[in-house]
């Protein structure tokens, strides 16, 4: 066993409307309306971390920004919809100990980033960050272990014979580009040989999908939320100068029948010295499925992926 020596930081990042909002203040909830909560400072190992130099703008159903992000904790009532987040403005990474020290961070997540906000209901929304080990301390906002898959969709045309079919979740995908990430906390790798050819056997832990907006609410409540918290595995191969994936990439809820599928063309990987495969970030490109029940498939490209298993 060997555990992937990579680090990523959630970060619930949101946005403050219709002028100044107190960090103590007590949100009023009117019907209609969820609430939205925004913790800029994390701590993890004893340490905390926060976000500087970021603005946001939500839209959807009300429109909001924010460019005060001095304090350390906001939450916001919205009325209930569908938004999509857009994080902008010079951002970095902070040690509330050490003002003015960058720490590395790469964003994983989509950005903007859809989301959906229930009546009554509380939601956070994360930005993902990726951050490798530091060699005199476990950085990171909210520091664990993990990798990522990501990349962008171009969906084919959507032909259905009723176009208000009720049953087709991905009805207004077709011909349209969305950007996705499928990160987990932590990985565990198994290698072993077989007829000759080495493995390295990948198990990930619970994994947040996020896809970047705009991106209608049946998706996101039909298709992204039963795949929340589900676990991945995926095999590669060596050969004597390189490695590749064997299979394809799945994320499935069999129990509600979702499945997320990424089929790559142009994924080849490196070996090491010992000739196993380097578990290294590569980019693909490839194919993506999307099912839901009894909705048709939908397919697409996928360009500019990502696939980071460390």
């Amino acid at each position: 066993m060997q555990m992937l020596k990579w680090f990523v930081g959630a970060l619930a990042l949101l946005a403050v409307a219709c002028g100044e909002v107190s960090e103590t203040s007590t949100p009023v909830i009117r019907d209609g309306e969820g609430l939205l909560e925004l913790p800029l400072v994390s701590t993890s190992a004893g340490r905390s971390y926060k976000l500087v130099g970021a603005t946001f703008a939500i839209t959807g159903p009300q429109n909001a920004t924010i460019t005060d992000t001095s304090a350390e904790s906001v939450s916001l009532p919205l009325m209930a919809g569908t938004y999509t987040i857009q994080m902008n403005g010079e951002w970095h990474v902070e040690r509330t100990d050490a003002p003015g020290v960058t720490v590395p961070v790469t964003l994983v997540s989509p950005n903007p980033m859809s989301f959906t906000l229930g009546e009554g209901e509380t939601r956070p929304v994360r930005f993902l960050f990726k951050v490798p080990e530091d060699g005199t301390a476990n950085v990171g906002i909210g520091v664990d272990t993990g990798g990522w898959i990501s990349g962008t969709i171009d969906f084919e045309p959507r032909y259905q014979p009723v176009p208000s079919d009720p049953q087709d979740v991905f009805a207004e995908l077709g011909e349209k580009s969305i950007s996705f990430v499928i990160s987990f906390e932590s990985a565990t790798v198994t290698r072993s040989a077989e007829y000759g050819r080495k493995q390295a056997q990948v198990q990930t832990s619970p994994v947040t999908v996020q896809l970047g907006g705009p991106v209608p609410a049946a998706v996101l409540q039909r298709f992204v939320a039963p795949l929340q918290g589900r676990t991945m595995n995926f095999l590669m191969e060596s050969y004597p100068s390189y490695a590749e994936l064997i299979g394809s990439i799945r994320l499935e809820n069999m129990e509600q029948n979702v499945r997320f599928e990424l089929d790559p063309q142009n994924l080849v990987l490196g070996v090491d010295a010992e000739g196993y495969p380097l578990l290294q970030s590569v980019p693909f490109t490839g194919l993506a499925i999307f099912s839901a029940g009894p909705s048709p498939t939908i397919y697409g490209a996928v360009d500019d992926g990502t696939f980071a298993p460390r």
